[in-house]
């Protein structure tokens, strides 16, 4: 009798420990499979959990400097001097669908901006929709971030906050070819004519921030007009029919300042 009840615990202890291995493994393979997850905006793959899906997305969560913020006038320094230079000129591009937006690609490397004395260079425009930025805490139907990098990577974007009013000629033609399927690319006959996509009026927020997408990379020089462009109700519209949500929440100021200049 002793025997066969030793024998039995032996076997429980055995079925146990498999069952412990099992759960283990099972776990494993669930952070394995999530650590492979495309990031996104809705769900187990939106903002908050970003930095829960890869190692490299930590500053998502713990970073200091991120991006977007409400842009409140009130604590904004005036700086009297004007800080960007728009070198730019009509080109060709390469919209495509990314997954997470409509982003416009410049097939030309001379369309330059000239912040704080520093040189960028153009490389793609995309929208957000809502806006992310805020100034004094109202919200903008969407937003165009407008991506330059300098010959070291270093990273300026500027913000354009689009309201409903007037279509807006210079993106008719590429509204005209917005592509709709994943990864599908299209090529647009008539270049656009960068310049005027800007506001006339070129007063400008200025703050150190980060990319609002994953990884949350921070040193970004972020700046952002104050006067937005007008798109159409239904140009708007034709966005959101592709991505309508496609915003990271706004983040902490934490110590930074912003700066304000005209």
């Amino acid at each position: 009798m002793e025997k066969i009840k030793f024998t039995f615990l032996i076997l429980l202890g055995v079925f146990l420990s498999s069952c412990n291995q099992n759960h283990l493994d099972t776990h494993q393979n669930e952070k394995k499979d999530q650590s492979h997850l495309q990031w996104g905006y809705d769900g187990i793959t939106s903002p908050e959990h970003w930095a829960e899906l890869s190692p490299e997305f930590i500053k998502c969560a713990e970073g200091h400097f991120q991006s977007p913020i409400d842009l409140e006038s009130y604590v904004a320094t005036k700086q009297q001097r004007a800080v960007l230079k728009f070198n730019y000129h009509p080109a060709s591009v390469d919209m495509v669908n990314n997954g997470h937006t409509v982003q416009a690609n410049i097939e030309a490397d001379d369309e330059e901006l000239i912040a704080n004395g520093h040189s960028y260079k153009l490389k793609q425009a995309h929208f957000h929709a809502p806006a992310e930025h805020q100034i004094d805490g109202i919200i903008y139907p969407m937003e165009m971030h407008m991506v330059h990098a300098d010959d070291n990577g270093k990273l300026a974007v500027v913000g354009v906050l689009i309201k409903e009013g007037r279509e807006n000629k210079v993106l008719a033609d590429l509204w005209n070819d917005l592509p709709d399927q994943k990864e599908e690319h299209i090529h647009p006959a008539q270049k656009c004519d960068i310049l005027h996509l800007l506001p006339d009026e070129h007063t400008v927020f200025h703050y150190s921030g980060s990319l609002t997408t994953p990884p949350c990379s921070e040193g970004v020089e972020w700046f952002v007009m104050k006067t937005p462009i007008e798109m159409s109700k239904i140009q708007i519209s034709e966005f959101k029919k592709l991505y309508h949500g496609n915003n990271r929440a706004i983040q902490q100021l934490e110590e930074r300042s912003i700066e304000i200049s005209e």
